[in-house]
């Protein structure tokens, strides 16, 4: 029942993604909605049914990934001046191709 539950979790995950970078195509201020999100997902556990804790809990999944694969703009600079690169980066080991110009590569197929 549980693999069930979370492969029902991330099918609706994919879709939220998929509607969330339609309505929101940039990636500036994602960090801001995530935050935003979780504020939802702990009034949720708290005050709503359960179907909306579900609801908000997938919102908050896909800023997550939207800030790790998409990064955000707005805070690149932040980022820079501390020394942390200039953005998400292919997670393929050896690939140094930015997640925005990876074609993808050889070695995202290894």
């Amino acid at each position: 029942m549980i693999d069930l539950t979370v492969d029902r979790f991330l099918q609706e995950l994919k879709q939220e993604i998929v509607f969330a970078r339609h309505k929101f195509p940039s990636s500036d201020g994602c960090m801001n909605a995530l935050t935003e999100e979780v504020g939802e997902l702990a009034k949720a556990y708290f005050d709503e049914p359960w179907g909306h804790v579900w609801k908000e809990a997938i919102q908050v999944a896909a800023m997550a990934c939207r800030a790790a694969v998409e990064g955000d703009e707005t805070l690149l600079v932040i980022r820079q001046k501390r020394g942390n690169g200039d953005g998400p980066k292919c997670p393929y080991k050896g690939c140094e191709n930015s997640m925005k110009a990876c074609p993808p590569c050889a070695l995202c197929y290894e």
